[in-house]
């Protein structure tokens, strides 16, 4: 009630001059309660706008995606039938014959091998057999002692009949119903990747007339879909995730995945999830040790850390972008890790020298500190355990809380700990994370560092087809700017014909840790 209407309103964001989306948003807001904008001159056409802005008024309008026009499929097309040979059984007999017959009764998606037969003389049902027996002669197909049981339960002869299978749009696939509908120069979209109830294509632009059916045909032919969207155009994004349209099905992005056991959320719209990378979160995740600390500075909304604090690893994690740092703390709560994580939302760089800065006070021992808290801890949860078992011996109930480690805050960890110590660093951000290597040179604090060993760095990042592991290990000891050795270079997945995504590990040497002269720059 009481808001502007929908050119006028655009007009006035327009009239803003500002791209940036915090700013816009305000000015949105302002707009809204003010319930006045802006007077266009007369006779004068307003400028349009960027892309961008407009992009972002229809998000504030319409929500995250526009709805798709309404897509009409004859399914009357798609009805047909299928000729098979079937037996005559009386119904008491069904489950007995359908037995004996195992490996010759019609088994295809959607439709029962059993019907009711209509044209029989007494009440019975016919099993329908598969395209194994093309005529009346069994015997030629169906070995004698299969057929002896069936006569046996039928009570004399076996009676074989023809029957008509009818099938309708219910029973093909996706395939086949894109392949009747779509031009014969068309080519069906060989498949698509899941996230959650999400299906994400990325059609070719000889199905841009055809994508919203195609959009409804994928829904419909898969019961766990309930949103289809298409790529649109190249990621341009500062935080790496592509622009969607909808195809079919409801508008939220917002959805839930279960991996390593866990679920994680994440607004699919906002973030940066790939599927195809659970085997090698779990790869790297299982190379970690109990009780050692990682860094992850790249960290989405937790692939790594969340499974990592779950085996009892410390994670300091962070990310750019702020709706990962919050789908980071929410999976963290809902895992109930949270206590085991320390959250952040910074760029990489000033993340990782903020965690190597030189600490205030000397003093103070971190990691004896924590030892000693653990190893209270963990006399705690020994004592807690044994009086829960004698407890169900004498079955009674045992209602003392459970003891708690505590490293992480329940929410707000505030900023990241000056002289922190970890086992691991993690760059997940292949397209550019090779690059953040710079600031490694000379930031660690040596008095800090002295008595433990040096960090191993896990790098993703993109391979040429006409590059070496050895290119790949230079490429870094460039960021780095200095020599890198004992680097293992191993091969994540095939990103296109002539680009694989690869993971560069290694331990930053002394000489590069320590190094006075620092060549390290922020991102701006």
């Amino acid at each position: 009630p009481g808001l502007c209407a929908v050119p006028a309103f655009a007009n006035a964001l327009f009239a803003a001059g500002t791209t940036d989306a915090t700013a816009s948003s305000i000015t949105i807001r302002a707009l809204f309660a003010r319930r006045r904008l802006p007077r266009q001159s007369r006779g004068v056409a307003p400028k349009l706008p960027p892309p961008a802005l407009r992009r972002m008024v229809a998000t504030a309008l319409n929500g995250p995606l526009s709805p798709p026009p309404a897509v009409h499929v004859d399914r009357e097309q798609f009805k047909t039938s299928l000729r098979v040979r079937a037996i005559r059984v009386p119904t008491r007999e069904t489950d007995a014959v359908l037995k004996a017959l195992r490996g010759f009764a019609l088994d295809l998606p959607r439709v029962k091998a059993v019907t009711r037969d209509a044209e029989g003389e007494r009440d019975g049902n016919l099993i329908l057999l598969n395209d194994k027996v093309v005529d009346d002669d069994l015997r030629a197909v169906i070995p004698e002692e299969r057929l002896s049981v069936v006569r046996e339960r039928v009570g004399g002869e076996i009676e074989v009949t023809e029957y008509d299978v009818p099938l309708t749009y219910e029973y093909f696939n996706a395939a086949q119903v894109l392949r009747k509908l779509l031009p014969s120069a068309v080519e069906v979209p060989s498949s698509f990747e899941t996230v959650g109830h999400i299906a994400h294509m990325n059609l070719r632009d000889e199905h841009e007339s055809h994508k919203y059916l195609i959009g409804k045909v994928i829904l419909e032919k898969n019961e766990r879909l309930r949103t289809v969207v298409n790529k649109v155009g190249s990621i341009e994004s500062e935080f790496r995730v592509p622009e969607w349209e909808l195809l079919a099905g409801e508008p939220s992005l917002v959805t839930e995945v279960k991996q390593h056991g866990m679920t994680f959320k994440l607004d699919f719209g906002s973030v940066y999830w790939n599927s195809r990378l659970e085997t090698e979160h779990k790869r790297l995740v299982d190379s970690f040790k109990a009780n050692e600390v990682i860094c992850d500075a790249t960290s989405g909304v937790g692939p790594f850390s969340v499974p990592a604090a779950q085996k009892g690893i410390r994670c300091y994690a962070s990310d750019l972008n702020p709706d990962c740092a919050k789908y980071l703390k929410i999976n963290a709560k809902e895992n109930r890790v949270k206590n085991l994580v320390k959250c952040y939302n910074m760029d990489a760089r000033a993340f990782i020298k903020a965690l190597l800065a030189a600490p205030e006070n000397r003093d103070v021992d971190v990691e004896r500190e924590w030892t000693a808290t653990k190893a209270t801890y963990d006399a705690e949860l020994a004592d807690y355990n044994a009086k829960k078992r004698d407890a169900k011996a004498k079955k009674i109930n045992y209602r003392e809380p459970r003891p708690k480690l505590t490293w992480a805050a329940a929410d707000d960890d505030g900023a990241p700990p000056a002289g922190a110590t970890f086992d691991h660093l993690v760059t997940n951000l292949p397209a550019s994370g090779i690059e953040f290597l710079d600031c490694l040179r000379g930031s660690f604090d040596r008095k800090v560092w002295e008595h433990r060993e040096l960090p191993m760095i896990h790098c993703y990042t993109f391979k040429g087809a006409d590059e070496t592991d050895a290119d790949v290990i230079k490429r870094g000891a460039g960021h780095l700017g200095a020599e890198i050795v004992d680097a293992a270079v191993s091969e994540v997945r095939d990103v296109s014909p002539n680009k694989l995504m690869v993971l560069l590990s290694f331990r930053i040497s002394a000489e590069a840790a320590f190094c006075t002269k620092r060549q390290c720059t922020t991102r701006g």
